[in-house]
């Protein structure tokens, strides 16, 4: 076969550059579409209601004022049954649970006892606020926060993983990652944690993946403020960059301070019931009067809930996503660094909390589904070719066959 004929067959860089484009283009409407859709058909958590009125209590010192404010927004935007399930008169919810909910609806100060619980998210509380301030409502605002973080959580993973399987395999992993339970219930939940989650993911990116140190332990440090339990990240990561020489140890033992010293500043002046009221509502009831508790919680109690929380991952999705890692560090050694924080901190996050929430582990989802990206580099159907400028163009396999053949003819 001619050299000129080979040059025909080969892809140009302007249509590899249109295919990319195109194929971008397609993923990040059908993305558009499942964001839309989590939009309109929310799950409404009672989370909610006390970020909302956080965020009201930013202008407004009457607890009455905003009990009014946030109830009258529930009955109004809020379509059943969803609105009997936040008021306390769902038929079949665990019965502390209803009565702790319709005491709330009815008596401003029990809301108030809740509100130190879920002022610990000073970043998400202010994005409400100012999201009600620009006009949007309260409970919408909490809404359109999930869905938009979402989006830009699987905008995000699609061009981390693209650059290593090309855009076929990457919309498809992205697709299927996205569309998984967990990511499609963090989306749907009008509460901090898709938000939080893209903050941290983001930090993730940008620190192993662009290597844009600063920026990313600055948003790292963040995501603290967004989720507190992301001081279990920070551990992991700060680990990391100091086994890499990124940072000095000095640097490290800093900044380990200021992520452990962030969290307890969050909570003093949240006024935060500790730990024992964590572990409470976790694994005995939901209270009524929080503020109005003392709830030791022994070693014994630890024990109980960590057996029972075992039992909880193993039927979640955690198996089935670190298998699909520990496959992916066989074949691409590049993610270990990815899958060692990302399991890193799911661990540290069972230890200090021996429940499972799916929501709080989506950040270890992602990572893992990065992974599998990478993986894909050596079995994408094609071969990346990096050209001098840094740009890269797309060649079959059977056309290098090719080239390889006519090049060695030339030689002969």
């Amino acid at each position: 076969m001619s050299m000129a004929k080979l040059r025909t067959m080969r892809p140009t860089r302007t249509s590899v550059r249109a295919g990319k484009l195109l194929a971008a283009a397609t993923y990040l409407l059908f993305l558009c579409a499942v964001s839309w859709h989590l939009y309109k058909n929310p799950l409404y958590r009672m989370d909610a209601l006390q970020y909302a009125a956080n965020a009201l209590l930013i202008q407004k010192s009457d607890i009455v004022q905003i009990h009014r404010q946030i109830y009258d927004d529930v009955n109004k935007s809020i379509p059943q049954p969803s609105r009997d399930y936040l008021q306390g008169r769902q038929p079949g919810a665990p019965a502390d649970q209803n009565r702790s909910r319709e005491m709330r609806s009815k008596h401003p100060h029990l809301l108030g006892e809740f509100l130190p619980l879920f002022a610990i998210r000073p970043l998400y509380i202010q994005v409400i606020y100012l999201m009600h301030a620009a006009g949007v409502g309260l409970i919408r605002s909490t809404i359109l926060i999930s869905a938009i973080s979402y989006f830009l959580l699987g905008a995000l993973l699609y061009f981390w993983i693209q650059p290593y399987c090309g855009p076929l395999f990457a919309i498809v992993v992205s697709s299927l990652l996205m569309l998984s339970s967990p990511m499609t219930t963090l989306g749907s939940e009008n509460i901090s944690d898709c938000l939080a989650t893209l903050v941290a993911f983001t930090a993730i990116y940008l620190i192993l993946e662009k290597k844009l140190l600063t920026p990313g332990l600055t948003v790292l440090l963040a995501s603290i403020y967004f989720r507190t339990d992301f001081v279990m990240l920070a551990a992991p990561v700060l680990v990391l960059c100091w086994r890499k020489r990124w940072l000095a140890a000095w640097q490290t033992a800093v900044l380990a301070g200021v992520a452990l010293g962030s969290v307890l500043l969050i909570n003093y002046f949240a006024g935060d019931y500790g730990m024992g009221m964590l572990y409470f509502r976790n694994f005995h009831g939901v209270p009524v009067a929080p503020g109005e508790m003392s709830v030791p919680f022994s070693l014994r109690e630890y024990g109980s809930a960590f057996r029972h929380g075992v039992t909880l991952v193993l039927g979640s999705f955690f198996i089935p996503f670190l298998l699909a890692g520990l496959v992916a560090v066989s074949r691409a050694p590049r993610s270990r660094a990815l899958f060692a924080v990302a399991l890193s901190y799911s661990a540290l996050h069972f230890l200090a909390l021996p429940n499972w929430e799916e929501r709080w582990f989506c950040v270890f989802y992602l990572s893992m589904g990065v992974a599998a990206g990478m993986a894909l580099e050596r079995q994408h159907w094609v071969v990346r070719l990096n050209s001098a400028d840094g740009d890269s163009d797309y060649r079959h396999p059977e056309e290098m066959t090719l080239g390889a053949t006519a090049s060695a003819s030339i030689a002969v």
